[in-house]
């Protein structure tokens, strides 16, 4: 699919590629969008690996980490298969990208909730409001950069953006 598109490619282009017969690939998935979203979802495991080596002990840090790490992974390990998660997402009844049991957005709202606890952010916002709001932040980026057809360096505008929000929040400061 990332040689040569979503579109362009079958299922059966799919499972000669993986070595496995079309009967293997409809035991495991009804089409080619639940794969993709099946696959995305890997992010969580992924996460949970990528939390037992990060030692940054600071909440505020540790919070940029996480929100910037997922959108690494859409960019290095989706690529310009992001549009097509997407446009799966919004034609299905599907919620698990946006489901508050996942690990990453479970860890975003810890990481809020320490840095409320902890006085580094000001802004008189909950920590539900706050997880929110970044987790839509880096969505939206994720989808802009698909709609620019991926011609910019997501990472650059990620960071970009959350260094101004996180100014907003923590009073001025980051």
């Amino acid at each position: 699919m990332k040689e040569k598109g979503y579109e362009n490619v079958s299922i059966r282009e799919i499972c000669d590629a993986a070595g496995i017969s079309t009967g293997a690939f409809y035991h495991h998935f009804k089409s080619k969008e639940e794969m993709i979203k099946i696959g995305f979802g890997s992010y969580d495991e992924y996460l949970a690996g990528v939390l037992e080596t990060y030692e940054n002990p600071d909440p505020l840090e540790f919070l940029r980490f996480v929100l910037l790490n997922q959108t690494e992974y859409v960019m290095n390990e989706t690529g310009c298969l992001t549009a097509e998660l997407y446009r799966a997402l919004l034609s299905s009844n599907d919620r698990y990208a946006i489901g508050k049991f996942r690990l990453y957005y479970r860890v975003v709202a810890k990481y809020v909730a320490l840095c409320l606890r902890e006085g580094k952010f000001t802004a008189p916002l909950s920590a539900d409001y706050l997880t929110e709001l970044l987790i839509r932040i880096i969505r939206g980026d994720i989808i802009d950069w698909c709609l620019h057809e991926y011609s910019y360096d997501l990472m650059e505008f990620a960071r970009k953006d959350l260094d101004v929000v996180f100014a907003g929040i923590c009073g001025g400061t980051k």
